[in-house]
């Protein structure tokens, strides 16, 4: 075995949406898949979020000599972390195929929740990426 197999084959991860409740695949107009393409865990765009968020709690958390982090602040910074390591997405919202920004994703992945866990499904079992 060479440890170059399980290297990362690719940067990103494509998540196909799906339905919350019957699991169909979600298509646009066109007939096209739903689909929300996010940076993987091991990029470097991924890490310099998730590095920045932390780097914010370490010094919050010193400050008070305490870690105080609520839910609701934990919660954001999920929502921020997924919203910034979005690359591109091809979605139909509120009637309209979006263009892609982190406002936009922002409030897409708090208003339909369910968005959110399905990437996160996503980025979890995202160990496919080594060759074959």
């Amino acid at each position: 075995m060479d440890l170059m197999n399980l290297k990362p084959t690719s940067d990103t991860v494509e998540v196909l949406l799906v339905h919350p409740s019957s699991l169909e695949s979600l298509t646009n107009k066109d007939g096209s898949e739903m689909s929300i393409t996010v940076y993987a865990p091991h990029t470097k765009e991924y890490k310099a979020v998730m590095h920045e968020h932390t780097n914010k709690r370490i010094a919050k958390a010193s400050k008070r000599k305490a870690s105080n982090f609520s839910a609701e602040e934990l919660e954001a910074d999920t929502i921020d972390l997924l919203a910034r390591t979005t690359a591109d997405w091809d979605i139909t919202y509120d009637g309209k195929k979006p263009k892609m920004t982190v406002a936009l994703c922002k409030e897409v992945y708090t208003q339909l929740f369910w968005i959110k866990d399905q990437i996160e499904e996503a980025l979890a079992d995202s160990v496919d990426f080594t060759k074959a």
